[in-house]
């Protein structure tokens, strides 16, 4: 009788591992929605899912990217037509309602999210209320890209003062040399220049809170000095232009970079490898824009590829099996040698070249403005008017500070009256 029971109950276990590798053995396909538009970074992305489905050959995946443009739009009609992606990019601070929702996972404690060693700022990139909500990849940082070469030939050096700048301009523009490529068909350029002087003024003030009370409609713009010294500053930089400056999409502008066409490029680490790609002997170095106030500038950071996962996905142990072969240190080394993206996780250690150096360096040395030292960042119908808005004064430069003030301040008062 016991060895009847003995081998019925090892029958048990074995049936019931059986069932276990019929169950792991499912197909499954993950859906995962971004926006890494440039080649480089998407054959990264597809070579590490290919990587992954070879150890998980049930596991298939539905990877699509968006333009930047059209990605948050379209991120919530996917949202709100039962669409979700199971995984999906983005910083958590721009889709509140989606979380709010119940579409995206409370990362909170999870211990993918503990042994990625964050500071406190960059933790701040990936939560919302409080809670972490986004696992982060690696890091980016905005600067002045610039070709040394060109640099070199008519005795320039990096300015430190806005001055330095205008006159490092006009030296180049003298000698029948465009300062600047720019790529303002995309509208998220024009937002992440003007935080080139903004973000770092308002953290050295203290208004940590200034998005969130702009949205509240607690503040005004004209409460905050930082944003008419940073349009004001743009639009300094912006005297020296091209036909193409508002045609131009990002490989479009990062190509005529790589070509020689200009010698300064405002990008960042994330664009570097697609630059350096177009021309891989052409010679670059990057510097913060300067402030006219005599003192150094910071470099703007925020986390770059941060993903999010579908709290309401039927395969969310799936998705965040893969987020954890993602975060790994072989293949967050393997992301950052072919992208040059700066990782966040611990124990990559991969040979970048010195403009990525210049970006590594600063955050070490918190050298940056961060934008997860924000209480709130811009999102929704506020983010889109506050980039539409910046997008109409690049392109047309007969708008003053004080107009452009005006009309952002209306669009900003018509969504708080509408709710």
């Amino acid at each position: 009788m016991k060895k009847l029971i003995s081998l019925v109950l090892a029958l048990c276990v074995l049936l019931g591992a059986a069932s276990l590798a019929m169950a792991q053995e499912e197909p499954v396909t993950l859906t995962i929605l971004h926006y890494m538009g440039n080649e480089v970074k998407l054959n990264a992305f597809n070579a590490i899912v290919e990587g992954y489905r070879a150890l998980h050959p049930n596991v298939t995946f539905d990877s699509q990217a968006l333009s930047q443009n059209e990605y948050i739009t379209q991120l919530r009609t996917r949202v709100g037509a039962g669409d979700a992606p199971d995984i999906m990019i983005g910083q958590p601070a721009q889709y509140t309602d989606i979380i709010q929702a119940g579409y995206v996972m409370d990362l909170t404690g999870n211990p993918l999210v503990d042994k990625l060693n964050l500071t406190a700022a960059d933790i701040g990139d990936c939560s919302w209320e409080g809670k972490v909500y986004a696992l982060p990849l690696d890091f980016k940082t905005y600067g002045v890209i610039y070709n040394k070469a060109i640099f070199e030939k008519y005795g320039l050096s990096e300015p430190g003062t806005q001055d330095e700048l205008d006159a490092l301009c006009k030296t180049l523009a003298d000698n029948g040399v465009d300062p600047w490529i720019r790529n303002y068909s995309n509208v998220t350029y024009p937002d992440i220049e003007v935080r080139a002087i903004l973000w770092p003024l308002l953290m050295e003030n203290g208004k940590l809170d200034a998005f969130e009370k702009l949205m509240s409609g607690e503040a005004k713009f004209t409460d905050y000095p930082e944003f008419a010294k940073a349009l004001e500053l743009w639009g300094r930089r912006m005297a020296y232009g091209r036909m193409d400056d508002m045609s131009n999409d990002t490989t479009m502008a990062r190509q005529a970079m790589a070509a020689g066409q200009a010698a300064m490029i405002y990008d960042g680490t994330w664009a570097f490898a697609q630059i350096q790609g177009f021309n891989p002997d052409q010679r670059y170095g990057m510097f913060a824009v300067p402030r006219d106030d005599g003192k150094p500038n910071q470099y703007c950071v925020q986390l770059d590829q941060i993903f999010m996962v579908n709290g309401q996905s039927a395969h969310v142990d799936q998705a965040m099996d893969f987020m954890a072969y993602l975060l790994s240190p072989d293949v967050a080394g393997q992301w950052s040698a072919a992208t040059n993206g700066p990782s966040v996780v611990p124990g990559v250690t991969v040979d970048m070249p010195e403009v990525i150096h210049v970006a590594m360096q600063a955050k070490e040395n918190n050298n940056i403005a961060h934008a997860g030292n924000f209480t709130a960042q811009l999102s929704g119908e506020y983010l889109n008017n506050w980039r539409a808005v910046l997008q109409g004064f690049a392109a047309d430069r007969t708008l003053t500070v004080e107009a452009l003030t005006a009309e952002m301040q209306a669009a900003f008062d018509e969504i708080n009256a509408s709710k």
